[in-house]
C-alpha cells in the first residue's frame, strides 16, 4: 500500500477594521492547531484590502507559520510591489499567489 502525502491551506479574506484582524488572529491559532501547510491571504478587488492583507501576512508569519500573500499586479505601479515584496521577504515570507488584474 503506498501512502501518499496530503497537504492542506486554510485562506483568510484580508480584514478590514481592527475587530477583524484580532478575530483572524485568533482564529489562526485555532487553525494552525490542524497542521495546514500554509494560510495564504486575499488581496481584495483593486487591492483595495491590501493594508489588512499585508497586516494579516505580517501576524501569521509572526506566529510562526508559512503564509503566502495574494498579490494582484493590475492596480499599483511596480514599486510599490517591489517594495511590498521585499518587505514579505525580510519578513520571512517565501511564498506568494500572484494574480493578474
Amino acid at each position: 500500500m503506498s501512502t501518499v502525502d496530503r497537504h492542506f491551506s486554510f485562506e483568510f479574506s484580508a480584514p478590514k477594521t481592527d475587530e477583524a484582524i484580532a478575530k483572524l488572529r485568533v482564529t489562526h491559532e485555532r487553525l494552525k492547531a490542524l497542521g495546514p501547510k500554509f494560510f495564504s491571504v486575499t488581496y481584495g478587488a483593486g487591492g483595495s484590502t491590501k493594508d489588512g492583507t499585508k497586516q494579516a501576512v505580517l501576524d501569521i508569519n509572526a506566529a510562526g507559520s508559512e503564509v503566502a500573500p495574494h498579490l494582484s499586479f493590475g492596480g499599483d505601479p511596480a514599486g510599490k510591489i517591489a517594495e511590498l515584496l521585499q518587505e514579505y521577504r525580510s519578513a520571512g515570507v517565501k511564498r506568494v499567489v500572484a494574480l493578474r488584474g
